[in-house]
């Protein structure tokens, strides 16, 4: 016997904003998120959170927690706040299911730096700060749970699996809540000439730097990296009602596959084959579903390849859909990608509201067809159903199903 399963609360802290109902307006109003960094050895232009530490952490949690924990944290207390839920002793059988790309690589750049003799670290110990788990570790140990504490690391798709691995513990019985989601924080000079040397980052065009992130576009050529995180409180319907708390949606499917043919280039058998298995797993047909926020991250060949699958699963049905791709607000969040825009799908059907696709220019004949909601956000009266496609470097494909409360 399944159960209902109900997102409850939610906590983010991200290029655009420090909180859910903020980040969303502006998110729709079609604001942009991508500035230059105010450290100048950042010379790109990304999307970076403005965010007083100070005002949030202690001096003691500043010197041990790298900034990918601190950032998760923020964003699960957050969540844990708007769930309404104050009973302590309820947090202690909560599970914890957190997603990050790579971890605690700010701590991990300055241990090396200092080695090196260039730089000073300003963590205490860097291996316990650098650990991709010490996310989750230290979230469990502020709710004092004995439930389960677990990282997913599966790239780009990592905080996707880790809300859908969280649905299926409280859907099939194993759990009754869980605070989930995915946290990233790479923007340091090492790690952006990485991701350069990789090709996939955008040009910065002259006069406008900041819009060079420009999904399903002609002239498309990249994402800009961003940072952030975004937490998730799920529930089973039956335990979320009983307290009397206010679902923000119902997150109905997951659905995930392998690529298996190369490392950096994806498949849309393979993404195809994660939404056919989402739609599944939440029993309804590809014609039910209004939205997609696509993975869409600017690149050549990523977008093709997801309009392809797109076109293979939806067929006429796109017709009657609207996909955008908010990365070009916000940036690519890496391992908190997939949860950040779960969560955006969730406000969108709660708001019947649908984001934009920023800068979108002149069609690409190989992503046509598709309704990308250029510019400006859209009211969708009767949007029942969206879905979130998160797709990850080393072949994983992930796809979230959320319906209307």
């Amino acid at each position: 016997m399944t159960r209902d399963v109900v997102i409850t609360g939610v906590g983010l802290t991200a290029p655009l904003g420090n909180a859910p109902e903020s980040f969303f307006d502006a998110l729709v109003s079609g604001e942009n998120g991508i500035r230059r960094h105010p450290d100048p050895a950042i010379e790109r232009h990304v999307g970076y959170v403005d965010l007083d530490m100070a005002a949030h952490f202690s001096v003691a949690e500043s010197r041990n927690l790298d900034r990918v924990s601190l950032l998760a944290l923020y964003a699960a207390r957050q969540a844990s706040a708007n769930s309404g839920l104050a009973d302590e002793d309820a947090w202690r059988n909560c599970g914890v299911y957190i997603g990050t790309g790579i971890g605690g690589v700010t701590s991990l750049s300055e241990g090396i730096a200092e080695h090196h003799g260039v730089g000073r670290r300003s963590i205490l110990l860097t291996i316990p700060a650098a650990m991709p788990h010490a996310p989750a570790a230290h979230l469990a140990m502020s709710i004092r749970t004995s439930a389960e504490a677990l990282t997913y690391t599966t790239a780009c798709s990592a905080g996707a699996v880790a809300i859908g691995e969280a649905f299926r513990r409280i859907r099939d019985g194993y759990s009754d809540m869980a605070i989930c989601g995915g946290t990233e924080a790479m923007l340091t000079p090492p790690l952006l000439r990485a991701w350069s040397q990789l090709r996939v980052l955008c040009a910065e065009p002259a006069g406008a730097p900041a819009t060079g992130c420009r999904p399903f576009s002609g002239s498309r050529s990249g994402f800009a990296l961003a940072e952030g995180a975004c937490m998730l409180v799920l529930e089973s319907r039956d335990r979320a009602t009983a307290r009397g708390a206010t679902p923000l949606a119902e997150l109905v499917g997951y659905g995930t596959s392998n690529d298996h043919s190369h490392l950096t280039l994806p498949t849309p058998g393979g993404q195809a084959l994660a939404i056919k298995r989402a739609l599944d797993d939440a029993g309804i047909d590809a014609s039910q579903v209004g939205y997609v926020n696509a993975h869409g991250t600017g690149t050549r060949n990523g977008d093709i390849s997801e309009s392809e699958a797109l076109r293979s699963v939806f067929g006429r049905s796109l017709e009657n859909m609207l996909v955008s791709s908010t990365k070009s607000s916000h940036g690519h969040l890496i391992g908190a990608a997939g949860a950040l825009e779960l969560a955006i799908c969730a406000m969108a059907v709660k708001e019947q509201k649908v984001p934009p696709t920023l800068h979108y220019d002149a069609a690409d004949p190989a992503c046509g067809g598709i309704d990308y909601v250029p510019h400006v956000g859209r009211q969708v009266d009767g949007l029942e159903y969206a879905i979130s496609n998160s797709f990850g470097m080393g072949g994983n494909n992930t796809v979230l199903v959320v319906k209307r409360c």
